[in-house]
């Protein structure tokens, strides 16, 4: 594995996870590899984001040990999909700055 800033964000990716689940048993059944979560049947592709801003959330930080495994997995699907809005947006915004001018 190398160590390109994607491997370095997946390794930081993985720790977060472990760590979570050394502390809440309730997360058991959440597995990562870096690249993707995954929760019984379900998976989420988490190579573009960082757990650490799952933490932003001052609630989510301070009951992050006593959360579900489902109750985490729906909120970091959450931020997954607010990230690709945003960055939807932004490609929009962008693509629309070039062809009316700024």
């Amino acid at each position: 594995m190398s160590n390109s800033p994607n491997n370095s964000n997946q390794n930081i990716n993985v720790a977060y996870v472990t760590s979570w689940k050394e502390r809440n048993p309730q997360l058991s059944l959440l597995q990562t590899d870096g690249h993707y979560l995954m929760y019984q049947n379900q998976k989420i592709d988490i190579r573009d984001i960082y757990m650490q801003d799952i933490l932003l959330n001052p609630i989510l930080f301070q009951n992050i040990y006593q959360l579900k495994a489902q109750e985490l997995f729906d909120v970091i699907r959450l931020h997954v999909d607010a990230m690709k809005m945003k960055e939807k947006d932004l490609a929009n915004k962008t693509r629309r700055l070039q062809e009316y001018g700024s």
